[in-house]
């Protein structure tokens, strides 16, 4: 099994395939990536459900300041 990284190029909005940086390593220079464990039967709606939930994470300022994570909100 391999972790798959996607990481989105920092000012970018998404909109274009070459706004992503993807491979089997993470980026040293992605502040932000999803990985996804290649074989373990995760499924699309599953990659969807999790960016919800961190995407709530992260609008969720106790949250955010409880687990350390130095985000400006």
């Amino acid at each position: 099994m391999a972790d798959h990284y996607i990481a989105l190029n920092r000012g970018l909005q998404g909109f274009k395939q070459t706004d992503f940086t993807t491979g089997t390593s993470s980026s040293a220079g992605a502040g932000i990536d999803l990985r996804i464990i290649d074989g373990a039967g995760w499924t699309k709606k599953d990659a969807l459900n999790a960016l919800n939930a961190f995407r709530l994470f992260i609008e969720t300022a106790p949250w955010v300041a409880a687990a350390g994570l130095d985000v400006k909100l």
